[in-house]
């Protein structure tokens, strides 16, 4: 499958998108969920990917998956969902990426 830079979209100087992994739907309980990935460049050349999980209607955002690789490390986790109302800056960081990435998707279906 040919690989196109517009499926990738630098949100910052560290954190790619993979625009071409993310999925909008709504589920059965009428739940708009975002699914994408990103992945961040580390200083100790290694990286992050991160799978996330953006409940618009429930207002959450979640790491389904993390995986860090790095030359001395290689591991997997996972997180629960979060209410974008959190103080917590990392939340309220993740929670405005989200949005961006759903405000990219959907601008980029409209043009279909």
């Amino acid at each position: 499958m040919p690989v196109s830079a517009e499926m990738f979209w630098k949100y910052n100087d560290t954190i790619t998108i993979d625009m071409g992994l993310s999925r909008f739907k709504k589920n059965s309980e009428g739940h708009e969920i975002l699914e994408f990935v990103g992945i961040e460049k580390l200083p100790e050349d290694g990286t992050c990917t991160y799978t996330y999980i953006y409940d618009r209607t429930a207002g959450t955002i979640q790491v389904k998956e993390l995986e860090k690789k790095t030359k001395k490390l290689h591991y997997t986790s996972n997180f629960t969902p979060e209410s974008i109302d959190s103080s917590n800056p990392v939340i309220q960081a993740r929670a405005a990426m989200a949005e961006a990435v759903y405000q990219r998707k959907v601008a980029k279906n409209h043009k279909k």
